[in-house]
């Protein structure tokens, strides 16, 4: 769980690394270094509300409640299936 600059808190349903502004400006991005390039999920928090700027094709839901809570859940699958191939390549050189 992070907290932002106006109060509002990100839980997530996998390690994110959370960059913001001190506008309210935020980009989050799954905590993994081996995948790639990802588009953040980018959002403009103020005292009352949310707007969401983009979505990464990992985002699988962008939940805001009332009481100042943003939950994200990802398509987690993505990061299994990568570790599932490079296990079967690694199998075949042995």
């Amino acid at each position: 769980m992070k907290k932002t600059v106006h109060g509002w808190e990100i839980i997530s349903s996998l390690d994110v690394r959370v960059y913001q502004d001190e506008a309210g400006g935020v980009a989050i991005l799954v905590d993994k270094d081996d995948f790639g390039d990802q588009v953040p999920v980018q959002l403009n928090f103020d005292d009352d509300g949310v707007d969401v700027k983009t979505l990464s094709h990992l985002t699988k839901s962008v939940r805001v409640s009332l009481d100042k809570k943003v939950q994200i859940k990802w398509h987690d699958e993505y990061f299994e299936v990568r570790t599932q191939a490079m296990d079967y390549i690694e199998a075949e050189r042995d």
